[in-house]
């Protein structure tokens, strides 16, 4: 691991890690909330997500989300590779988990 340590918040765009870790030559980041690590990005997770079409990458963010809930509650668009996640019932708590599930995929 190199120091200091870069990490990415959950929300941030895809350009922005990717440019992260050209600009400073570092192989993964890690996707934080606060201060708790909820993730890592690494330069393997970014090329096989660009290799996949948006109908897999439905398909996967849908599977990990029915995992942790009711399979149809939440309804999952993906238009060029950014996934939007929507909710019925609009919780913060549940958006936050839903989020960093569909992030790890």
């Amino acid at each position: 691991m190199t120091t200091p340590v870069i990490g990415m918040g959950v929300g941030t765009d895809v350009v922005d890690v990717v440019t992260a870790m050209l600009d400073d030559r570092v192989r993964s980041i890690p996707i934080v909330d606060g201060s708790r690590v909820v993730g890592i990005v690494t330069r393997r997770d970014l090329v096989r997500m660009l290799a996949r079409d948006d109908q897999a990458i439905a398909a996967d963010v849908r599977h990990r989300l029915a995992m942790y809930g009711v399979p149809d509650r939440w309804t999952v668009a993906v238009h060029d590779g950014a996934v939007a996640i929507g909710d019925e019932f609009d919780n913060p708590t549940d958006r936050h988990v839903s989020a960093s599930h569909a992030a790890t995929d």
